[in-house]
């Protein structure tokens, strides 16, 4: 018989850990692997180095980990793209998204949030609703790209009041909240920093949360519960996965070292500041919860016929 393997891997780390972000540098998943991966870093002993192979929607550097390794060495930042939406949209991946990997924790949520330019006449979500019903099609909603998490989330408010809105795709948030400030469209929905300042502005309007409570940076917007409109929670999210077969040992001195980080006073200031949530948790609740993106977002993908190549 094989001994038991320890709960903890005092051998583990002896060399620096690489994390690949399937995303370019400034984003909120870059941000967020190297703001946690430092403090990983000072626990560990080791560095924690952010390697970003950013394309195709974070595929290429989830297969890079998919193939890595399961020696705890090289790590792959989850997002709620590559193992919520992804999963559902490509008709064929190269690996696995639930199979190919070992979950280690769920690191932190950004809720989204449903902004309007102030040209819009509804002042709240019911008027709004109420004024899109009156006019279909004739209201547009941007988005970060074709099977981006924006689009799911106002796939998924379409469905539940019935709406008709065009969908305006753009390459990246950032170059569609010009057009919103401008009002060349109407509607986003999406994580809150790049639009706090422009809401303080008087440039546009934060209608609804889409979270269970409110948002600590936006107190006087209702969720989307609160004004009727039910089962809208939506967030971005970013969790740490291995390649399949990583020893339990180093999965359990990873997601300790993460639920530490996480706890670290700086580190929840610092998101809390941005709208982020910091979570932690087990491996086997961060499975769970990857399972249930899948589910639940293949579901508003096949209801709105989203489909990528």
């Amino acid at each position: 018989m094989c001994p038991a393997e320890p709960a903890e891997r005092p051998d583990y780390p002896t060399r620096p850990i690489r994390v690949i972000v399937g995303f370019a540098p400034g984003g909120s998943a870059d941000i967020t692997a190297r703001a946690v991966g430092q403090k990983m870093s000072e626990l560990l002993g080791y560095p924690v180095v952010v390697d970003n192979r950013s394309g195709a929607s974070g595929i290429i550097g989830s297969e890079l980990v998919a193939r890595a390794a399961p020696d705890g060495y090289t790590l792959l930042e989850a997002t709620m793209t590559t193992h919520g939406i992804g999963p559902n949209l490509y008709q064929k991946l190269p690996y696995d998204p639930v199979n190919s990997f070992e979950p280690i924790a769920l690191m932190v949520r950004i809720p989204l949030v449903m902004f309007a330019h102030v040209s819009v006449s509804g002042t709240n979500l019911k008027e709004v609703v109420g004024l899109l019903k009156a006019s279909p099609g004739k209201y547009r909603y941007a988005t970060a790209g074709n099977g981006s998490p924006p689009h799911l989330a106002a796939e998924l408010f379409k469905l539940k009041t019935g709406v008709d809105l065009l969908h305006v795709p753009y390459k990246g948030t950032g170059a569609a909240v010009p057009e919103l400030l401008a009002g060349q469209v109407h509607f986003m929905i999406d994580g809150p920093p790049p639009f706090l300042g422009h809401v303080k502005a008087g440039k546009l309007r934060a209608l609804a949360a889409a979270n269970a409570k409110r948002l600590a940076q936006l107190p006087d917007v209702p969720t989307f519960a609160e004004s009727g409109v039910s089962g809208m929670e939506a967030g971005l999210w970013y969790g740490m996965l291995a390649p399949k077969g990583t020893p339990r040992g180093i999965i359990n001195r990873l997601n300790a070292a993460i639920n530490k980080a996480l706890q670290q006073p700086d580190v929840r200031e610092r998101f809390a500041a941005s709208s982020v949530e910091t979570v932690g948790g087990t491996p086997q609740e961060f499975g769970s919860y990857v399972a249930s993106e899948i589910k639940r977002w293949g579901q508003v993908a096949r209801a709105a016929g989203i489909r990528l190549e």
